[in-house]
């Protein structure tokens, strides 16, 4: 796969990154993207991967979007992931949703393949 990706002016861990091959790249740190990297390491523990993120954390619309309330607007124990059960209340708050999100990236060592402040701008 060849990548071209934007990254922040003088990031060490950016030009590192870069240059680093990988089997699977994943798009965006959001629900979609850990759960991707979960299944990747279950079902092919011998690829190597990394999760490319823009934003400067992990949590997608959950960390974009801070309007006042900002809640889920269906529950959370059909949008959880099936390998991390959600627990909590049913309709949940972004700070909520974003603390269950860091949570599984620790419980399942996936945050050490996160690459922040980047952006990919071509892949063919």
């Amino acid at each position: 796969m060849n990548v071209g990706v934007k990254t922040q002016p003088g990031d060490a861990q950016a030009a590192e990154a870069a240059a680093t091959h990988v089997d699977v790249l994943i798009v965006g740190a959001g629900i979609s993207g850990i759960d991707a990297a979960y299944h990747l390491r279950r079902h092919c523990p011998d690829k190597r991967f990394v999760l490319l993120e823009s934003q400067d954390g992990f949590g997608g619309t959950w960390r974009t979007h801070r309007f006042p309330g900002i809640r889920s607007d269906s529950d959370l124990f059909t949008f959880g992931f099936k390998w991390k059960p959600w627990t909590g209340v049913p309709i949940a708050t972004a700070e909520e949703i974003l603390k269950y999100l860091d949570e599984a990236l620790d419980e399942q060592d996936i945050r050490r393949h996160i690459r922040y402040g980047h952006e990919v701008a071509r892949a063919s």
